[in-house]
């Protein structure tokens, strides 16, 4: 009892702890009421914002064309083609594809910030995509929006894209290059296509692209699928475009789970926010949120299970994780490495470990300052290697690799 007495502070120290939890209790609360302040009256200014927005923050398209695939189920998915300068007819064109919730120029942002333009001066014909429901692409009847899932993406998208470039190319093979979900949704098209149809794809790559969602159970992403109301009344587009100004200045535990401020420049945050930030469907969300809940992925008329379907990936592979991403961890993206049935993968990650400037978040995978550095020239080497218009042997492989030694 008496070591308890000598413990507690005399009544000055009450006194002076509960006015110095009063001034931080209303200290804070002041910050949120300014905050929420200024965030109404961006809210309500933002007509006349818009147009300065624009062009603080605004990003012309960089790329030659634009073309359309059209689906089976009517939609017109948008294909902006680079066309490189000095054409080497012997690699087969890339196909490059953004994650959930983006559009194309979260992979085609600005000439310095652009995975198709690094390989289109390297010789590569490439088509950055916009996938059903973002950027440019459109449906017929202007409806459907909110209707389509992930299974949709992989039975309708992914092939009328391959069959759209090769028609425009006149080449009998493809690359793809899938960041995020644009990863994911070639795992599962590999799964339950025919062989044929995979004999078209000369190789592929992986940025980013979770093998499963059973890691974001606990994260922010993880906690939407409690709030089912929420996320039918959130308009990320617009909550995005508004907020653009603050992003990278302030940081929250959402960037933390969406990039490495250390790696990306918050004015190519701004401009992302900006320009490349989508609305989820209905139906899309729901699929990935039922697989988070149930720790399935499975196809929504129960045939598929695209975990297990993932064996079924047997084209030249690359899998690349960022050692700082909280979506796609190294360990959820080797989980594809090791699941898959092909005889050439390879598996990077992009970490100061291994040599790179930082340890990369998900986003750093194509957004980072250093990203032409560290990332972009593991794709190349990759893709220069396998992804050849007309398929090779080893010998013809070997024989390749040695001429281009001897010029460097």
């Amino acid at each position: 009892m008496i070591a308890i007495l000598k413990n507690r502070r005399g009544p000055f120290y009450l006194i002076t702890t509960f006015f110095a939890i009063l001034f931080f209790a209303v200290f804070a609360s002041s910050l949120a009421i300014v905050f929420s302040l200024f965030l109404i009256a961006v809210l309500v200014l933002y007509p006349v914002l818009l147009d300065w927005f624009s062009r603080l923050y605004g990003q012309e398209d960089i790329a030659d064309e634009l073309h359309f695939a059209k689906t089976k189920d009517g939609w017109n998915i948008a294909l902006h083609r680079h066309i490189p300068p000095i054409p080497n007819p012997e690699l087969a064109p890339v196909i490059v594809v953004h994650g959930i919730a983006t559009n194309k120029y979260v992979i085609d942002l600005d000439k310095r910030h652009s995975l198709p333009y690094y390989l289109k001066l390297r010789g590569y014909e490439v088509f950055a995509v916009s996938l059903r429901g973002a950027g440019s692409s459109y449906h017929e009847s202007r409806g459907g929006y909110e209707d389509f899932t992930f299974d949709d993406l992989v039975k309708y998208d992914v092939p009328a894209i391959i069959s759209k470039v090769l028609s425009l190319t006149e080449s009998k093979r493809v690359n793809w290059v899938g960041h995020s979900m644009g990863a994911m949704i070639f795992y599962s098209y590999l799964g339950i296509t025919s062989k044929p149809e995979k004999e078209k794809i000369a190789s592929f790559v992986s940025l980013g692209g979770p093998g499963n969602l059973n890691h974001l159970g606990l994260s922010l992403i993880g906690l939407l699928s409690r709030f089912p109301r929420a996320r039918k009344v959130l308009d990320l587009k617009f909550g995005a475009s508004m907020l653009a100004p603050l992003a990278g200045e302030i940081y929250t535990p959402i960037d933390q789970i969406l990039y490495n401020p250390k790696a990306i420049r918050p004015r190519i945050v701004k401009k992302v926010m900006k320009n490349a930030v989508e609305n989820i469907s209905e139906g899309l969300i729901e699929q990935f949120m039922s697989w988070i809940e149930t720790k399935k992925m499975s196809s929504l008329n129960g045939f598929y299970n695209y975990i297990d379907l993932q064996k079924e990936i047997t084209v030249p592979s690359l899998f690349i994780a960022g050692a700082n991403d909280a979506i796609a961890t190294p360990d959820t993206v080797r989980s594809v490495y090791e699941r898959a049935g092909t005889k050439v993968k390879k598996f990077h990650v992009i970490s100061k470990e291994e040599g790179a400037s930082d340890d990369y978040g998900h986003g750093c995978l194509i957004l980072a300052e250093k990203a032409e550095d560290d990332v972009f020239p593991k794709v190349e080497t990759f893709l220069r290697e396998y992804g050849t218009s007309k398929k090779q042997g080893w010998f013809l492989r070997l024989k390749r690799k040695f001429k281009q030694n001897i010029r460097t």
